[in-house]
């Protein structure tokens, strides 16, 4: 299935001394012009995870559908999912203001990196981007092998990126 919403590109930026993030010129066009509203939370690796409203809804919807609440595991992972969910409103010079609490957990000082990935934004401490990324081809490899080794995947995807 293809994903409804999808960003891709990787912006080097700056926060402000206020903790104030202007959104990347090419993120803006893929969300479709400037949003008034967009939803933060925690990431899974260290980052932070910025989502349209839409984005949003939608990825809540499906996955509030596959949760049993009478399940204590299904409880604790909708808790950490929804941990440190804000709604940030974009001024009028398009950026977005990240809690202290947000910018804490993800690290983040001034050098930050936006990256879009599928169909959520993430946005990284510079460092912890790049330390936590570091490019292994043979790693790569072995990624692409394993994940899309999968029969359910076009054998033309899998030759598009490689």
């Amino acid at each position: 299935m293809t994903p409804r919403f999808k960003y891709d590109g990787e912006y080097s930026c700056k926060l402000d001394a206020k903790g104030r993030l202007k959104l990347p010129a090419g993120l803006v066009e893929q969300l479709g012009g400037m949003p008034s509203e967009l939803i933060i939370n925690r990431g899974v690796e260290d980052c932070l995870r910025l989502f349209s409203r839409d984005a949003w809804e939608v990825k809540t919807t499906e996955l509030i559908n596959r949760l049993n609440p009478n399940n204590s595991k299904h409880r604790t992972l909708a808790r950490y999912i929804n941990r440190g969910v804000t709604k940030l409103s974009v001024d009028s010079n398009g950026r977005i203001l990240i809690p202290k609490v947000l910018m804490e957990f993800a690290g983040l000082k001034k050098d930050v990196v936006v990256n879009g990935n599928l169909s959520e934004i993430e946005i990284w401490s510079k460092d912890r981007y790049e330390n936590g990324l570091e490019w292994d081809q043979g790693e790569y490899s072995n990624l692409l092998d394993e994940v899309l080794g999968d029969d359910t995947i076009s054998d033309e995807l899998e030759q598009l990126l490689r």
